[in-house]
């Protein structure tokens, strides 16, 4: 697969924001993330219909349609059109988004059923590595790269400290809204909110960054991705499994979260040679947990880390574990943290966590979960069809310091679940061979196959 650059350049804000504040400061929890752009790329099929393939001549069209609507978004996402000026603020300059056009030699069938395409999905988004801040500082960036067959793939890198997952896709889908709708001025237009509800005048104490937090669990071995997909139907029977008294109804996300946990510390522990619980770390979006809830408009980090100590074999009973974690975010949780000792409070609370954890006999093992199901980017429709698959991307696949991690993303449904798993190679290959993981997924599934299974 060869990819050629079209043409790079820097898409600025149609007019000005009236009276934007000229610097944006950082919240404390956009300070509390790390320094890291969040990848995304989605891909949209011209179809199969008549119609779709005569759009087929339409490209230069869409192109023209998507950098418009791009520059008048921006004119509302002050922060996205800026540059990173410290570690606190951003310099809303208007200079733009680093955008580029690019096009590939095969088609969208072709590339899907490479036996390693996504080892390719990296090349489109613009090349920067993730964990770097771009040398320019901008703190978005975009990449659109048409397909032989008509098809496209629009690639985003969205600096994390002022965007989280429900940020990143409100932007998304305000671009594509807009795009939709690029002739008619007269459209209601939800307007994003930059004024965090939480501190931005204090600096996030050093010791209280999550890479210096939890920096005993980062890895130093070669890593290894695999996607794991559970379908509708597998997650219905891992539902009925996981249920309980105390749980009942579980959600689709949590039976996902205790199964994998379950199916990586039997891995964890073959590597290591020891029984050891399993810490897991859960990104929760504070946003509909206070009250009033917080609209999905509020923009930056609105999100913390809940943690669960998870030492159980049976999965009902780590169901029950994760939502007792899960549910001490609330809203007195959130009123707490809006105060200026709430973040200094909640933060030494996972410091001690990790303190204790550390002291175990035998150790702990530790991976890291996120969830952007129902975050609303296989919504993401700019005129031409909604995506046809949402994908996450890991960076090189070196032997840096890394996390244990997964990723939850929803399918082209809505009802299943990909699972973006990143370990050691060592504990990956004993997870791809588990029996009871295997009888629920389906491993590195071609995205097609799910996508015209849904249609």
């Amino acid at each position: 697969m060869e990819i050629e650059v079209l043409s790079v350049q820097c898409i600025k804000p149609f007019c000005p924001t009236p009276n934007h504040p000229k610097t944006h400061k950082l919240s404390i929890l956009d300070q509390f993330v790390p320094a890291i752009y969040m990848p995304l790329v989605l891909f949209y099929s011209i179809g199969e219909s008549p119609q779709a393939i005569s759009d087929n001549g339409n490209t230069q069209q869409k192109l023209k349609q998507l950098k418009e609507s791009l520059s008048k978004v921006l004119t509302h996402f002050y922060p996205f059109a800026g540059r990173v000026k410290d570690k606190l603020t951003i310099d809303c300059n208007d200079e733009g988004v680093h955008y580029v056009e690019a096009k590939v030699n095969c088609t969208l069938p072709e590339f899907f059923n490479h036996s390693n395409f996504s080892s390719f999905i990296h090349e489109l988004v613009p090349n920067q590595p993730l964990m770097e801040v771009a040398t320019e500082g901008y703190t978005t960036m975009a990449q659109v790269t048409c397909f032989a067959c008509g098809g496209m793939a629009i690639g985003t890198l969205i600096y994390h400290k002022i965007a989280d997952g429900t940020s990143a896709s409100f932007f998304l889908n305000s671009w594509s809204s807009n795009s939709r709708n690029v002739f008619h001025f007269q459209r209601e237009f939800e307007f994003p909110n930059f004024v965090t509800p939480f501190p931005h005048n204090i600096k996030c104490p050093q010791d209280t960054n999550v890479m210096n937090m939890w920096g005993q669990f980062l890895n130093d071995g070669r890593r290894s991705v695999r996607r794991l997909l559970f379908d509708a139907k597998a997650i219905l029977r891992l539902k009925a499994q996981g249920s309980s008294l105390t749980v009942q109804n579980p959600t689709r996300v949590e039976v996902v979260t205790s199964f994998l946990c379950k199916c990586a510390a039997k891995a964890f522990n073959v590597t290591s040679g020891l029984e050891r619980p399993t810490l897991i770390g859960h990104a929760v979006n504070m946003r509909p947990r206070a009250s009033p809830s917080i609209p999905k408009s509020s923009m930056g980090n609105i999100g913390w880390l809940t943690m669960a100590l998870m030492s159980a074999n049976e999965l009902p009973d780590l169901v029950i574990k994760l939502r007792e974690a899960v549910r001490t975010i609330n809203s007195d949780f959130v009123k707490n943290f809006i105060g200026e000792e709430g973040f200094v409070e909640h933060s030494k609370k996972l410091i001690e966590i990790a303190s204790s954890v550390a002291t175990l006999t035998k150790g702990v093992n530790f991976i890291y979960f996120t969830s952007w199901c129902n975050f609303g980017f296989h919504d993401v429709d700019y005129g031409w069809g909604k995506p046809i698959w949402a994908s996450s991307i890991f960076d090189s696949l070196d032997d840096s310091l890394h996390f244990n991690s997964v990723i939850l993303m929803d399918t082209p449904s809505g009802n299943g679940i990909e699972a973006w798993v990143d370990l050691n190679e060592d504990e990956m290959v004993i997870l791809q061979d588990d029996k009871e993981l295997l009888e629920f997924v389906t491993l590195d599934p071609n995205p097609l196959k799910e996508y015209i299974t849904h249609t």
